[in-house]
This record gives structure tokens, sequence and C-alpha cells, in this order.
């Protein structure tokens, strides 16, 4: 009977441990999952970013071009 007893607790113990190990992993895939969206994401706005700079950067220049062709016009 004892040894009867010991076999179901083992099972019911391995029965719980697996379960338990089975969730930890569908946790564990969801946050990688979750990285890898934030990495893309984080891709795309450094792409974002880079793109507004540049247009900043081109949009001062012909700014500085303007105002300058207005300096000498009026001089």
């Amino acid at each position: 009977m004892n040894l009867s007893h010991n076999t179901e607790l083992m099972m019911l113990l391995g029965t719980i441990i697996s379960i338990l190990l089975s969730i930890i992993a569908y946790f564990l895939k969801q946050l990688h999952s979750n990285f890898r969206k934030m990495e893309q994401d984080m891709g795309f706005m450094k792409a974002s970013i880079q793109l507004m700079k540049a247009e900043l950067k081109s949009n001062y220049n012909l700014l500085r071009q303007r105002m300058e062709f207005l300096e000498d016009r009026n001089r």
C-alpha cells in the first residue's frame, strides 16, 4: 500500500512540475516574441529619426541659402 501511495504521489508531483514548466515555457516564448517586436519597432523608429534628421538638415541648408541670397541681394 505504501509503495502504491508513493508512486501516485510521485506521478502527481511529476504532473504538477510538467504543468508549471509548460506555463513557464509559454511565458518565456511570449517574452521573447515581445522583445523581437520591440527590436523591430526600435529599428523602424531609428530609421524614421534618421530620415527626419536628414529632412531637417536639408531644410536648414535651404533656409540658410535663401537667407544668404537675400542678404547678398540687399547689399
